[in-house]
């Protein structure tokens, strides 16, 4: 790494072996499916390169590509991609980038990105690009049959966007380095300038949580319809090896079904061919596609009242993702906050929609011809709802609406307590004037009884004293009555 030669050939040799690579991985996981379908189809006269030529084409539509099928029954262009099919595919692709990463040492241990990383990197970047696109358009015409035929240019450019989405991934995931003891981590998003690192992680936080919402309630409604799903299943018979392929389809679409149900909590609606419509206000469904997955959707009908409060839930991480956008935005100078204020509702409402573009496309030219959300439906709910979850937030935590409301209470809280207080003390001292009332009239009463006591006893000695004095006088008003001595008395000394 250290010669010139090898600094300019080393990057770019990198890349183009990581892209064939990566084709190879991308064609296996397509391919070998196809045939394995091919030899459990007992009924079916397809061969093996009939097989490979179905992989190839679903290929091109796994990179956001499309094909023209004359097959009779499906007559047209089919641009449906399978979300999870792609998602699979960028995943392989920064697997691939992030190997040539660690290769080139991008990151020195002591020093961070060392001379050249960028340009090292983006060459390479740009070799595994160009390879990577190249290579997909030529297994796009490697794929062409009489009754399918992929469109070459999209197919080109399509797997343009997915290599670089995917390399880009893995160059940034190849600078990450955890912390040690001796020498700091390496943050991907800390490498943006600020506020712009604030708002990818806001932007990033909040799109997690809207995938998440939306897995939630698609696979919650799988699993309230899985007997009907399994009723199909059980209809067509694919057996072991069928069944097994039918099952990976069905996770490779199950991201759309993912989307969709985000969409439609968002507040948008969702089209499955002519004439249906899915959204909170109801089902309007009609003949749907004989795939186990699409029994389990809900039945034609109203949506119940309560249904609008779903929209609830992907309110959710917006305001999650808003709230982390003012902490991180805290301690900037005010218009690094506002241009971060601004940025996050934009970005969110530019990346849902991005997304939902994704998972809109058709099948042929009959009734299967829109599938997916209808963007008309979706952009009105979605602003509302990111600027509105925004603006909620900051009037909360970006203004002085919360020391207000905290000094409003505590000046409440303090005025309830200052007039219990004084009500306290008026009922003390009522109850204490109350007190010396009651003793001093406790008093009054028995100093009165006392009264009356003496009194009493005054009386009952007077009645008693005059009672005396007339006794005494009644004794000394009474004459005198003699004394009569008998007879016998008198004469008894005499005869002596």
């Amino acid at each position: 790494m250290n010669s010139s030669g090898q600094s300019i050939a080393s990057p770019l040799v990198r890349g183009v072996l990581a892209a064939v690579i990566t084709l190879g991985t991308a064609v296996a996981l397509t391919v070998i499916p196809a045939l394995a379908a091919q030899v459990a189809g007992t009924r079916s006269s397809a061969t093996a390169l009939d097989a490979i030529l179905i992989g190839l084409n679903v290929l091109v539509l796994g990179h956001g590509g499309g094909i023209t099928l004359s097959t009779g029954v499906i007559d047209g262009t089919v641009t449906l991609t399978p979300l999870g099919l792609m998602a699979l595919l960028m995943l392989v692709c920064a697997i691939g980038m992030r190997r040539v990463g660690h290769v080139l040492e991008l990151v020195d241990v002591e020093t961070g990105l060392r001379p050249r990383a960028l340009g090292d990197a983006g060459s390479a970047l740009g070799s595994y690009t160009v390879v990577y696109a190249i290579g997909v358009g030529v297994l796009a015409a490697l794929g062409r049959s009489g009754d399918a035929s992929p469109m070459i240019v999209p197919a080109v450019i399509s797997g343009a966007l997915v290599a670089l989405v995917g390399g880009l991934t893995g160059v940034l995931w190849s600078l990450a380095r955890r912390p040690t003891a001796t020498h700091p981590g390496v943050r991907v998003l800390d490498l943006l300038p600020m506020p712009f690192d604030a708002v990818a992680r806001a932007v990033l936080l909040a799109m997690t949580g809207l995938v998440g919402v939306g897995a939630l309630a698609a696979t919650g409604q799988l699993l309230f319809g899985i007997r009907s799903a399994g009723a199909l299943f059980d209809e067509l018979g694919p057996g072991i090896v069928g069944g097994i392929v039918l099952v990976l389809l069905q996770l490779a679409l199950l991201p759309l079904l993912m989307v969709w149900a985000l969409v439609i909590l968002l507040g948008g609606t969702v089209t499955m061919g002519t004439g249906t419509a899915y959204s909170l206000a109801g089902v309007e469904s009609g003949v749907m596609p004989a795939l186990p997955m699409l029994a389990a959707l809900p039945q034609p009908g109203e949506a119940p009242g309560w249904a609008v409060l779903l929209m609830a839930l992907p309110l959710i991480p917006l305001v999650l993702g808003a709230v982390r956008l003012v902490r991180d935005t805290r301690h900037l100078q005010r218009r690094d906050r506002v241009i971060a204020w601004v940025a996050y509702p934009l970005v969110t409402t530019v990346a849902v929609l991005l997304l939902a573009g994704l998972a809109t496309g058709g099948i042929g030219d009959g009734r299967l011809l829109h599938l997916g959300p209808r963007m008309g439906t979706l952009l009105l709910p979605l602003l509302l709802l990111t600027v509105g979850a925004t603006a909620a937030v900051l009037a909360i935590m970006a203004t002085p609406l919360i020391p207000w409301v905290r000094a409003s209470v505590a000046s409440l809280r303090e005025r309830v307590e200052t007039a219990e207080q004084k009500e306290r003390a008026e009922k003390g001292a009522t109850a204490e004037q109350d007190s010396v009332q009651t003793q001093g009239a406790t008093a009054d009463a028995e100093t009165g009884e006392d009264v009356e006591t003496v009194g009493d006893t005054g009386t009952v000695e007077a009645e008693e004293t005059v009672e005396v004095a007339e006794t005494g006088a009644s004794t000394d008003e009474a004459p005198e009555q003699p004394v009569e001595i008998p007879e016998d008395e008198v004469s008894r000394p005499a005869d002596r």
